[in-house]
């Protein structure tokens, strides 16, 4: 009589490199960018004309900790950690400018939901009056300039 051999092998491994996948350190490639007039600009999204700089490896509490204990998964403030030695320095006064520009960035990017969120209110109110008119669709772009607004808004509570 001959039994039939169970998979334990295959299955074991397969758990076990799940494991490990996520037990390995995550790593972050940082671009750096040189514009027309000689702007540098660090990123870690890449863009025609970056050349990758570094591999960081990210050494945040996401990377280390694992959650095995109720106590483990309650949200704690992020502890300020020392940049590390490797990483980029930027001056005060560059700083200062690029959130500045970022502010007005974003600030333009609002008032150009807000035109889209009164078009969209528009849209919905006059759409509303018109049978045949796919009201879910009208509803669902203005909740979705809603949002957009709330999430600038978000951001630039954040900008120093």
């Amino acid at each position: 009589m001959r039994t039939q051999a169970f998979p334990v092998p295959s299955l074991v491994l397969t758990a076990l490199m799940t494991l490990l996948a996520g037990v390995m350190p995550a790593r972050a490639e940082i671009y750096k960018f040189v514009d027309d007039k000689g702007q540098v600009t660090y990123t870690n999204m890449s863009r025609p004309g970056a050349k990758p700089q570094m591999v960081i490896p990210d050494m945040g509490p996401s990377a280390t900790t694992t959650a095995t204990t109720p106590t483990a998964t309650k949200s704690r403030p992020a502890a300020k950690s020392p940049t590390p030695s490797y990483f980029p320095k930027v001056d005060v006064g560059t700083q200062r400018k690029r959130d500045d520009m970022r502010r007005q960035l974003l600030v333009e990017e609002m008032r150009s939901e807000e035109r889209n969120l009164a078009a969209a209110r528009g849209a919905l109110a006059t759409g509303s009056r018109q049978p045949g008119t796919d009201i879910r669709k009208l509803s669902d772009a203005v909740r979705l300039h809603e949002k957009n607004i709330e999430m600038l808004n978000k951001e630039l509570s954040h900008i120093r």
